[in-house]
This record gives C-alpha cells, sequence and structure tokens, in this order.
C-alpha cells in the first residue's frame, strides 16, 4: 500500500514551496484503519510518503520549521510517521518509507550542485527517518535521477549514510531504469507507462494510483474520480506481476481526515478475498551483483563520444543521456575517481536507452575493466562477455587499488557504436 497523505491533501500546489502547511488538519487519522485496510487486501508492506517534493515533512524533524511539529495539528505534537509504522507492525505489515530529495521550499532541486547545507538537511531527514522509527524495510527515493542527477546530490554520500543506518534496508528511486543501477530494486512507475516485462526475472516492484483518473495525481481530492475494479488490480496486475517477480505497490490516498475512504475499503476487501498468492512460484533467479559500495567519479573521458553522458545520473522515464563511441573498435570509457582508492573491485554498466526502455543496439557484447593508479600504466583487472541485451550488468573483480577505471568495448550487439547511459564503480568488500 503506497500512502500518499501530506500537505498536497489539503492544497493542490504539486511541487509548490512555502505551501501554508498549517492547512494540514487530519482530525480523525487512523493508521490502524490503513493497516486493517491492507491486511484485507493480503498486502505484505506500505509505503508512506514522508516528505514530497513541496518539502513538507510528516514527522517533527529538527532540519527546519516545514513539518507536523510546527503546525496547531494536535498543537504541533502529531507525528504521521510513527503512528504509521506502529500500526503497521501491529498488524504485521512492515513499513517502508518514501522520500524526496527534491524539496523545492529548500530550493535544492535547482540545476546546479547541492550546497553543504542542502546536503546536511537532505541528511539530517533521513538520519531521524532511519534513526528513530525502529527497522524499515524499503525506502523509495524520488525527486533524484530525473530532477537533479545522482551526481548534484550525490549518490555515494547519500547511500552510504542509509545503508550505514539500515544495513538490511532495500533502496529503490523513481529513476525510469528497467535495471537495478543504483539500487537493490528496480521501479516501475505505471503511471508514466511502463510496465514490469513478462518473463521479468529482475528483483521489482511496480507502482500505480487505486484512482486511474481525477484526485490531485497520487492525493487525494475531491475530484479523485474513477477507481480501478478488483478484477483490474487481481487479475490485470498482481497475477501478472507476481509471476515476473514484481511487487505490486498501489497508491490508496487517505482523504482530508486521514482516513481511507469506504469505496476504497470496499475494493481492497474485494481483492483480499478474490487474490490467493502463488505459493509454487520458483525463487528469484540469482541476481547481478549490485554496487554495495559506490564511489562517485569526478570526471570521465572517452576515446569518442560524449563520456560525460555516461556518468551524469540523470534518468527518467523518455529522457536519458547516452554515451554512443564510434563504430572502430576497440572504444574505451576512462572513470577518475579523484584519488587512489584501496580497494576497487565493481563495476555496473546500463546499456543504452531509447523512448521509454533500453536497446539491445549498442549493447557491448564484450569487454575489459583496466584500471590505473596515473593514468598512464594500465593492467586488466578482468574481462568477458555480456549478452548485449540491453540489461544492467555487474562484474566483481580484485579488489585492486586504481584512481582510473576503463570500460574497454571490443565488440557491440548491432551495427553502431557502443553505448551507456550509465557507468558506476565501487569498491569490493568482504559483504560483497
Amino acid at each position: 500500500m503506497f500512502i500518499c497523505l501530506g500537505i498536497l491533501t489539503y492544497t493542490g500546489s504539486w511541487g509548490q514551496p512555502n505551501l501554508p502547511i498549517n492547512q494540514f488538519n487530519p482530525t480523525n487519522l487512523d493508521c490502524n484503519q490503513w493497516a486493517d485496510a491492507a491486511v484485507s487486501a493480503k498486502m505484505t508492506f506500505g509505503v508512506l510518503t514522508t516528505r514530497h517534493h513541496d518539502g513538507f515533512a510528516l514527522w517533527p524533524s529538527k532540519a527546519s520549521t516545514f513539518n507536523v511539529g510546527n503546525i496547531t495539528w494536535r498543537s504541533g505534537k502529531g507525528d504521521v510517521v510513527q503512528e504509521y509504522v506502529t500500526a503497521f507492525r501491529a498488524k504485521g505489515l512492515q513499513p517502508g518509507l518514501y522520500y524526496s530529495i527534491w524539496d523545492s521550499t529548500q530550493n535544492n532541486g535547482s540545476n546546479g550542485t547541492l550546497s553543504a547545507s542542502q546536503m546536511q538537511y537532505i541528511k539530517t531527514q533521513l538520519t531521524e527517518l532511519l534513526s528513530n522509527y525502529g527497522k524499515i524495510p524499503l525506502l523509495v527515493l524520488d525527486g533524484w535521477a530525473w530532477k537533479m542527477g545522482h551526481r548534484n546530490a550525490p549518490f555515494a554520500e547519500i547511500h552510504d549514510l542509509i545503508k550505514s543506518l539500515q544495513p538490511e534496508i532495500l533502496i529503490v528511486d523513481h529513476d525510469g531504469i528497467q535495471g537495478p543501477w543504483d539500487a537493490d530494486l528496480v521501479m516501475y512507475e505505471e503511471p508514466k507507462g511502463v510496465f514490469s516485462p513478462t518473463g521479468n526475472t529482475i528483483a521489482a516492484a511496480q507502482d500505480n494510483k487505486i484512482n486511474g483518473t481525477g484526485g490531485n495525481d497520487w492525493y487525494w481530492a475531491p475530484d479523485i474520480g474513477s477507481l480501478m475494479t478488483t478484477s483490474a488490480i487481481v487479475d490485470g496486475h498482481l497475477k501478472k506481476l507476481e509471476a515476473s517477480y514484481t511487487n505490486f505497490i498501489l497508491n490508496c490516498p487517505p482523504n482530508r481526515q486521514g482516513l481511507l475512504d469506504q469505496d476504497i475499503l470496499d475494493i481492497l476487501a474485494q481483492v483480499g478475498s478474490a487474490w490467493t498468492p502463488n505459493a509454487s512460484r520458483a525463487p528469484l533467479p540469482a541476481q547481478v551483483p549490485l554496487n554495495e559500495h559506490p564511489y562517485m567519479p569526478i570526471g570521465a573521458t572517452a576515446t569518442s563520444g560524449t563520456a560525460g553522458n555516461a556518468i551524469d545520473g540523470v534518468n527518467d522515464v523518455g529522457v536519458n543521456t547516452v554515451w554512443t563511441s564510434s563504430t572502430s573498435f576497440p572504444q574505451s570509457l576512462t572513470l577518475d575517481l579523484g584519488s587512489v582508492k584501496p580497494d576497487v573491485g565493481y563495476f555496473g554498466y546500463l546499456p543504452g536507452y531509447a523512448g521509454n526502455g533500453p536497446t539491445t543496439n549498442g549493447s557491448i557484447t564484450s569487454y575489459k575493466i583496466l584500471v590505473s593508479s596515473d593514468n598512464f600504466t594500465y593492467t586488466t583487472a578482468t574481462s568477458g562477455t555480456w549478452l548485449g541485451n540491453g540489461k544492467y550488468q555487474g562484474v566483481l573483480f580484485g579488489p585492486v587499488a586504481a584512481r582510473y577505471v576503463r570500460l574497454e568495448a571490443d565488440a557491440v550487439n548491432g551495427t553502431g557504436g557502443a553505448q551507456a547511459t550509465e557507468v558506476v564503480v565501487g569498491a569490493r568488500r568482504p559483504n560483497n
């Protein structure tokens, strides 16, 4: 259950700064009702929007006064996050959280690198969320890759903070990428026109709104409009997505009283009666290695093409920059990590994207990973072949000491040059 509740429930002003937060007044807030509804639908976890793009926080954050601790609702003593995690755990449900990196009130979604104070604001709030509410199994991030990129709000810093506070947490980003690039799970945003493909074997999640039309996007509004039918949820989603190893996260927005509308409650109960999970489904297949300890390159060069496109971290459905080399091989892309790192041992490669999905054209099929400390003498850390199927590839090696890490493309699928939407580097440590 995705639970979008916030100042947008009252104002309907998506992504606007400095909204009148005293309008937030869910007088009958009852997170137990949400949890009971989730159980009735056979849901197993929730995802609460702790802070959307406007920056209004549903817990009394010390980062600023733009939160529930500084409004008239419950005399400034309310904490929606606490009530939510308590209610869901009491019903045997896992309490996941959503957090937007973009914050229009703090003006940290503008072009350019975030300031030290803006980064500290984000870190303070993430530390609060992941330190004060017990074990959090899932963190859905937004307003990052598609708004400012994983370089302007440095991915490695935020990732390492999150994992230091909650080592077992799964990180997901609304990045429009159909592979586990800079994340632990793939996220398919159905309202943007993507659906987990039949036969998918990547650990994934897909989200959608129970209100297909009307309302204020993901938030409740008086014109919330028609709702998904029980059949659309069960037959059109659960049965298909379960077979494709994809969690379904269905947004059910509370109204201005802090309650789910009765027609939403009715549909969820009907879903629970109509849906039985497939206990005989085969286990999730082995996954590609993930970048557990990322290093952020300070720059990149290439034998041809625009190298920066492969490290800018800017991605969304239909919005991707791609490094494309010339057609003579070998071609290479070299990342500068800024200083010699003692334990480089991971390389991740995301092939080219076109439209709202990956393309096999230009996918590297034969590669070498070379490393250097001085950008003159390179040694081969590993080499091999990839299927050239447009899917994310991750490879472990070493670990080795290196400042420069080079991807050499020796052959590709198709007739064009090598393509890379993103490449990433990380450390290989004992827990990799």
